[in-house]
């Protein structure tokens, strides 16, 4: 078996493990809905680290990300339906399965599932390649690695998540309100942000694929405009989803601490992380930081305004 397919079957096998076990003991306890989902959160993401110990591996971590948002609308809606089928509510029922919102939500959110763990898979090696970021953590911290793992590698990513899918929680849960214009935003917003990521990762793959020339930075197409396009598609989708929630019902605002914690992360970790390699691996990359905007092109805007003056 090769090793490439070898590694998918454990990935799988690690996840359906995972999220089986997190759904069912979360669902066997009392709690209110919001709890049950931290609780299947917390125990799903602590199996996926066994399984990252089990292979010495953190990157077993790395599709979790992106398979969480269909699976968490699901959760939420197995919850909901059980809640409505429990109080007869056969009406609210087929009108809560029904709801455009809900049904919109989950396909933005599969499409954007199946794009991100295929562009992953399709990449990854197999067990034998751990992610560059947990090498230098393995380094840095000796014989506490694994606890900073569990930590820093599964836990704090899957809370950014889990925050980022409380928009999710109330659409399925909270959702009171009609269709409305604010819905429509959302669904721009949700799938231009896909369709942002999608475009960037293509551009930079073909890039990698044309220019064997190494420590040269790609500085064409979206990538001439921010420094991190696909960044900027990822953190758009959460706010993308966080509109979702404010049309669904606008007095649970105070999601919007989801979407800006991810916001942070990216902004005050995860971008200056990768810049800081880039820098020590790419001559020109210097140049380009000056260049080109980090996230939001405004140099470009500034520019073309110049032009225009």
């Amino acid at each position: 078996m090769r090793v490439k397919t070898k590694g998918r079957i454990i990935l799988l096998c690690v996840y359906l493990i995972a999220f089986g076990a997190g759904f069912w003991l979360s669902s066997l306890s009392g709690y209110n809905i919001l709890v049950k989902s931290a609780l299947a959160v917390v125990i799903a993401i602590t199996i996926i680290f066994f399984g990252s110990v089990i292979f010495n591996n953190s990157s077993v971590f790395d599709p979790y990300w992106s398979v969480a948002p269909p699976l968490m609308v699901l959760y939420y809606l197995a919850l909901a339906v059980d809640v409505h089928r429990l109080g007869g509510q056969a009406t609210a029922l087929i009108h809560f399965l029904l709801s455009p919102r809900l049904i919109l939500l989950f396909l933005l959110t599969l499409a954007y599932s199946v794009r991100l763990t295929w562009n992953f898979l399709r990449y990854w090696p197999g067990m034998k390649h751990e992610d560059w970021r947990y090498v230098d953590f393995r380094t840095n911290t000796g014989r506490a690695y694994w606890l900073v793992s569990y930590a820093g590698i599964h836990l704090f990513p899957a809370l950014m998540v889990f925050g980022g899918t409380l928009s999710i929680w109330v659409v399925a849960v909270q959702g009171y309100r009609p269709a409305n214009l604010l819905d429509l935003l959302a669904f721009v917003v949700t799938g231009g942000a896909i369709l942002l990521e999608a475009l960037s990762d293509r551009q930079l793959r073909s890039f990698l694929a044309h220019n064997k020339e190494a420590g040269k930075t790609m500085n064409r197409g979206l990538w001439s405009l921010s420094r991190h396009p696909n960044y900027l598609g990822e953190i758009l989708f959460w706010w993308g989803l966080y509109l979702f929630a404010l049309a669904s019902n606008p007095s649970f605002w105070w999601v919007i601490a989801g979407p800006l914690a991810i916001t942070l992360m990216f902004i005050f970790a995860s971008i200056p992380m990768i810049e800081k390699r880039m820098l020590k691996r790419r001559k020109d990359y210097q140049a380009y930081r000056e260049k080109v905007s980090m996230l939001i092109p405004w140099k470009y805007f500034s520019m073309t305004g110049n032009r225009d003056a």
